[in-house]
């Protein structure tokens, strides 16, 4: 196993985990009870829940073999079981947009080959999550270093724009059915009124009104008020008269499977070739989990959160193992990290205080409370509202609103997320620039312009292949981001430029098995002034560094 991490390989980079958190285990469960971590628990619910059932739709209305229940019950289980089990309890787990797409291609082949879907999908993640035990013996998720903010903002943005799509795609189809008109204009106001009121209300910290507690507590309650209230608004009034011309959730009397079937499959009346094939797929969630959920790791334990506790890579990716197992058996969707409910998360945890830097007000986390109860809490009631009386409750709710929820998602996903943050530095006035990070000043425009637009490219080339055919591959293309970043990108762009813009990441403190500082090779100088010795002599602000003619040729050439 040479070619393996020798510090991680034969389970050692899991028996490192178990060292480095087991310490902490009893302070997960006994610190941190206050407002903040409450509202965190409904919050994350709502996160939660909304794309749950709206993927639960999608997955129903293509295949009618998986529904509300199944997709509500994986993310009830696998949620409680990681919080409990794994080491790092601040990611959250559920049924995510890319494995919606990748279940649905399963379908396909299994259609294709005419043999039981769920059978086969059941065969797929049991040999997934017996992979994935494997590879976190084998210490392969220690090759996370090697991925940079450039594959992670990179994928956010492509989650935020399935987010938004999803959104907006569902607003649009009020006006597709036959419905009243009225009914129409009602639900587009419920949806466009959760957003703006959720990003309202999200805001509220900024507000001068009332005391810190009072507006710490709008803010961390904004999306659970504003479906709260535009539910109330819809069942009350002229809004009530359009009865079932205004969308509801679709979910059942009672709990039980989409159709009526047993909870457990029979593995074995299936072919064996058909055991065999499953391989394949198997395989393909393997990659797509290898880099999905530990880039929601990595961003919900980002260094700008001060977490103290360390990470637990290994750990993590073999309890989701054993949880894609038991889902698999279930014949319900796997789970694994959450974006951007992850990083939400444990930014719903973290409390802030208001900084200026380089003329531009940011947060500064002083503490984020590092606990287990949050994330088993909102499991736990993804999983009570498939009960009475709470799944009457939820059918209340109008679709429209979760498609408002997910704009807001979308967009709340959005800052810190430094390919957007270019973004908008590129449609900005030029005489309005401004931003707080080192590469702004350091690096010519134009270099920082081409870069940004490569990237923009290339995560709208990934997205577009997950509307083609070919969608089963898409998690190829989005662990080719790594290799893109570390062999193709320094053709074109010069080694302190990429440092500048995109440094290696600095993993969890305390974490062995992260990025050491030498894997640096001066990143941190090089970030602070990628010009180098040679211009120690300009000013900052004045100087910059000359835009790379081959970047220019890339851009040209895509």
């Amino acid at each position: 196993m040479g070619w393996l991490p020798e510090e991680a390989s034969g389970f050692r980079g899991i028996v490192k985990d178990l060292k480095r958190r087991a310490p902490k285990y009893v302070s997960d469960w006994t610190e941190g009870h206050n407002a903040k971590t409450t509202a965190s628990i409904f919050f994350m619910f709502f996160t939660s829940i909304a794309p749950a059932i709206t993927f639960a739709e999608l997955l129903a209305t293509t295949t009618e073999k998986i529904g509300v229940v199944e997709v509500c019950l994986s993310s009830c289980l696998s949620g409680m079981v990681f919080s409990v089990f794994a080491g790092q309890p601040l990611v959250i787990v559920g049924v995510t947009g890319p494995v919606t797409i990748l279940t649905i291609s399963i379908y396909g082949m299994a259609k294709a080959l005419d043999i039981s879907f769920l059978h086969f999908y059941a065969w797929a993640q049991i040999w997934a999550g017996l992979m994935h035990m494997a590879a976190a013996a084998a210490g392969l998720c220690d090759y996370i270093r090697y991925i940079t903010n450039f594959s992670c903002h990179t994928f956010g943005m492509l989650i935020a724009v399935i987010y938004a799509v999803t959104g907006a795609v569902g607003i649009a189809k009020y006006y597709t059915r036959s419905q009243s008109f009225a009914a129409c204009l009602m639900e587009t106001i419920l949806a466009l009124g959760t957003t703006l009121l959720s990003l309202y209300l999200a805001n509220a910290s900024n507000w001068v009104i009332g005391n810190e507690k009072f507006r710490t507590f709008v803010s961390d309650y904004a999306p659970t008020v504003a479906i709260v209230i535009w539910t109330g608004i819809s069942l009350v009034g002229r809004a009530d008269d359009l009865g079932s011309d205004l969308t509801r959730l679709n979910v059942p009397r009672n709990f039980q499977t989409i159709g009526g079937r047993t909870w457990f499959l029979n593995l074995f009346d299936f072919p064996v070739w058909g055991i065999v094939l499953s391989l394949v797929p198997a395989s393909i969630i393997l990659i797509l989990f290898i880099f999905d959920h530990n880039v929601s790791s990595i961003m919900a334990q980002s260094k700008e959160f001060q977490l103290k506790k360390g990470s637990a890579y290994h750990l993590d990716f073999f309890v989701l193992g054993i949880c894609i197992v038991f889902t698999g058996i279930l014949g319900i969707p796997p789970c694994n990290g959450l974006i951007p409910q992850a990083p939400l998360h444990t930014k719903s945890l973290c409390v802030v205080r208001k900084e200026k830097q380089h003329g531009v007000v940011v947060d500064v986390v002083e503490r984020t409370y590092e606990q287990r109860y949050t994330n088993f809490s909102q499991a736990l009631l993804t999983g009570v509202v498939c009960f009475r009386p709470l799944i009457g409750v939820l059918g209340q709710i109008p679709k429209a609103c979760l498609d408002g929820l997910f704009l807001f998602m979308a967009l709340s996903s959005l800052p810190g997320n430094e390919l957007y943050e270019r973004f908008c530095l590129v449609i900005a006035e030029p005489a309005l620039r401004k931003s707080p990070h080192a590469w702004f000043r350091a690096l010519d425009f134009a270099t920082i312009k081409s870069f940004t637009k490569l990237q923009l490219a290339i995560a709208f080339v990934i997205y577009f292949v997950t509307l083609t055919p070919i969608s089963m591959t898409f998690p190829l293309f989005i662990a080719a981001l790594v290799y893109v970043r570390l062999k193709v990108l320094p053709k074109y762009f010069d080694e302190a430029t990429l440092l500048a813009l995109d440094p290696l990441i600095e993993l969890a403190p305390d974490d062995p098995d992260g990025a050491k500082k030498d894997d640096f090779n001066g990143a941190a100088e090089l970030v602070e002034d990628p010009r180098g010795a040679a211009d120690e002599g300009k000013e900052g602000d004045a100087a910059a560094m000359p835009a790379s003619d081959s970047s220019s040729n890339l851009l040209e050439a895509a």
